[in-house]
């Protein structure tokens, strides 16, 4: 014990003077540390303000559409009319809003009839397509429009706020019609344009051809075609051995192919005697500002037993 109480009186000095040292050294690590902390501090409150500011202007651009600029088309067709602007997108708004609320039964109520029953015969087959879309923000853009019809882009978002993450690039996106029915709008869905009934008929060879109705998609339309055989024979509507011999023509003279090999070769055939009707799809992009003028079979087998003497026809749709 001597000898330290004497080591340190000889070295006194330099034993305080490494203790000034070490207690200074600490003072300056403390002082940079709660630095650091208060900038770390006013780094992260920059950024949930930078998070904040974004999230605003995601959220304006989803709940807050600019209208004027919605109701343009990116494609084709007119902008809406202004007399009927409020009412289009008023409606496309509702029908959104009360999906993405969870409200079923109101969205359901503002499909027409025929979306009902070619997509959604009940509230209960609709739930599945309001799953995809409940508790989303949303945006959308008119489309195409034409004879008040309007087709509208639209897209479903996570909601960043809830989720903490930048979500513009992961959505769900349907193209929606807003379409008028007995003198209000109604809505189609899951790019359903619209469905109409027709009455077109042609007769050839004892065969009448009659097109009840057309279902338009956005991609696609399907023909609801009635083929009565009167005569003797069955017969073959296409042999499929090509694939542009069933065709719809539009206005510009462009034939348009029918996708059939989505068809049982049974289908085709309809015996003497018989009335048959089928469905068949046409690989027609819907584009507002062309018409469709003629259904057309150009192989068609009048004898399907001897697999002989071919025939054409084709029917007037305007």
């Amino acid at each position: 014990m001597l000898k330290i109480f004497r080591l340190y009186h000889q070295n006194r000095r330099k034993v305080w003077f490494g203790l000034i040292i070490a207690i200074f050294c600490i003072a300056i690590i403390n002082l940079m540390n709660y630095a650091y902390q208060k900038q770390a501090q006013k780094d992260m409150e920059k950024i949930a303000q930078e998070w904040e500011a974004n999230h605003k202007q995601e959220e304006n651009k989803s709940d807050k559409v600019d209208y004027e600029k919605a109701a343009q088309p990116l494609t084709s067709g007119e902008s809406v009319p202004s007399s009927e602007r409020d009412k289009v997108q008023s409606t496309l708004e509702h029908f959104v809003q009360s999906v993405c609320n969870g409200q079923t039964q109101e969205a359901y109520s503002l499909l027409t009839e025929e979306c009902r029953e070619i997509k959604y015969p009940s509230v209960e087959n609709f739930e599945s397509y309001g799953k995809y879309i409940k508790d989303k923000i949303y945006d959308f853009q008119l489309w195409s429009s034409n004879n008040n019809t309007y087709v509208y882009q639209v897209k479903f978002l996570d909601d960043m706020l809830a989720t903490g993450r930048d979500t513009s690039k992961n959505y769900f996106q349907d193209y929606i019609t807003v379409i008028k029915r007995d003198g209000a709008y109604r809505i189609n869905v899951n790019k359903l344009i619209q469905a109409r009934e027709f009455n077109k008929t042609a007769e050839s060879h004892d065969l009448q051809f009659k097109v009840k109705a057309v279902e338009t998609y956005l991609d696609y339309e399907y023909y609801e075609i009635e083929i009565t055989n009167n005569s003797s024979k069955e017969i073959l509507l296409d042999t499929r051995e090509k694939d542009d011999t069933v065709y719809v023509k539009n206005s510009d003279g462009l034939k348009i192919r029918a996708l059939l090999y989505e068809n049982e070769k049974e289908d085709l055939k309809v015996a003497s005697g018989e009335t048959k009707t089928i469905k068949i799809k046409f690989n027609n992009t819907y584009n507002a500002e062309k018409t469709i003028y003629y259904l057309g079979f150009s192989n068609i087998i009048l004898d399907q037993e001897a697999y002989q003497q071919d025939t054409k026809i084709e029917i007037y749709l305007k």
